[in-house]
């Protein structure tokens, strides 16, 4: 029973670090979207924030380096769709400087998995999850908007 209550706790932190990543991702992507939408009217009236990533935040929540082991994978994959290029473009946003650490762990795993697309589970064997799980769980945050927390 005292492992199936571990197990629980750890399934609740990666699932809290991807919907903090699907929530930047969400941010990031209806600000470019209402940019886009906007780009012929007079934009200097609006109200512009600063995009941005909560890299440390997400760290904090990734004690099984789920998160990590996610954006492994997307080095180690093409980024053949919309939503796979939208989280490696979060990495090309310069974080702030609360979140440079955390960022640069990201960035690593991200480039290791560029470099070395076959030893992402090595690397990362923390994480009790798949790949597939990971994404599938993303696409399911980003489906239902209304499931996440805050």
């Amino acid at each position: 029973m005292p492992r199936l209550i571990i197990l629980l706790a750890l399934l609740v932190g990666v699932l809290y670090s991807l919907h903090l990543l699907v929530k930047d991702y969400q941010a990031l992507s209806a600000g470019s979207r209402l940019l886009r939408m906007l780009f012929k009217r007079d934009t200097s009236s609006q109200i512009y924030t600063k995009p941005a990533v909560r890299w440390k935040r997400i760290l904090r929540y990734d004690p099984i380096q789920c998160g990590r082991y996610f954006y492994c994978e997307l080095g180690a994959q093409p980024a053949n769709n919309e939503v796979r290029q939208g989280f490696i473009y979060m990495l090309k946003l310069k974080p702030s400087e609360e979140n440079k650490s955390a960022h640069s762990i990201f960035q690593e795993a991200y480039e290791t998995g560029k470099i070395y697309p076959k030893d992402c589970r090595m690397k990362y064997p923390m994480c009790i999850f798949d790949e597939s799980f990971l994404f599938d769980m993303v696409k399911y945050l980003l489906r239902h908007p209304k499931l996440q927390l805050d």
